[in-house]
């Protein structure tokens, strides 16, 4: 997989996904070591071991960038994590400076924190998916899709493999239990559908809560013997993308 092409609109939405993409892994720490000087600049002398934690997040979030920078799936999470630590550490540090005003209001809006940087995240999902471009599989973008009507589990379509997951299983003893893990080599076939609402979904993982069936797009999932039906929002298009990566990965 490659880098998008300079030009047309498959690189102008990566442009755009990873200027929010840096906002969330460089842009919060760097926000948070700017307002850890401004606040420890009005003491004499300046207590310098503060600067060390954001410094650390800056090399976390220099680190993490390159790991994930392809994995939307992460994008979220981090940035509501960066976000509300940054905020927290600053009501922390301004307790210890003595500034109970300000401590008190970085406390409470720690959850404001998290949230923003959860949709810093959110914002980069959305410039490089909405809506899916199929010619975005030539790319190294790993997306995750929802399922409609069931709570928490996603489709993610990687460079060499797709899952299907619930992610808050808890299976008992049962590895593996809470999803499905197929090479992009061993599927069979993908095919565009349309529920009506009316179906009786049977997954073969064990999953939050029990599938319900909404009337809607969907794809049809086939590897390993295994059947799936996939209520997603952009099925056919997710459809072309994944019929296209798995061309890619037995050609």
């Amino acid at each position: 997989m490659e880098a998008p092409d300079p030009v047309g609109e498959v690189a102008r939405r990566h442009r755009r996904a990873q200027v929010a993409v840096a906002l969330v892994y460089l842009g919060i720490p760097v926000a948070l070591l700017a307002v850890t000087v401004w606040i420890g600049s009005a003491r004499t002398p300046f207590a310098w071991p503060a600067v060390a934690f954001p410094l650390a997040l800056l090399v976390l979030g220099w680190f993490l960038r390159g790991r994930h920078r392809y994995q939307t799936g992460r994008w979220t999470a981090v940035g509501a994590l960066f976000g509300g630590i940054s905020v927290l550490y600053t009501a922390i540090y301004s307790f210890v400076l003595d500034v109970p005003a300000l401590t008190v209001a970085l406390a409470i809006g720690t959850v404001f924190g998290a949230f923003l940087g959860a949709f810093l995240g959110l914002s980069a999902q959305r410039a490089i998916l909405a809506p899916v471009l199929p010619d975005l599989a030539t790319t190294p973008y790993e997306p995750v899709f929802n399922l409609r009507g069931m709570l928490l589990t996603t489709l993610t379509i990687g460079t060499t493999s797709v899952t299907v997951r619930g992610r808050t299983v808890r299976a008992r003893g049962i590895p593996g239990a809470g999803r499905r893990t197929y090479p992009l080599t061993a599927i069979t076939g993908v095919y565009p559908a349309s529920l009506t609402g009316s179906e009786r979904l049977k997954f073969p993982i064990a999953l939050p809560a029990p599938p319900i069936s909404s009337a809607g797009p969907a794809m049809i999932l086939q590897a390993q013997g295994e059947d799936w039906v996939l209520p997603l929002d952009q099925g056919p298009a997710i459809t072309e993308f994944l019929n296209r990566r798995i061309s890619a990965a037995k050609s």
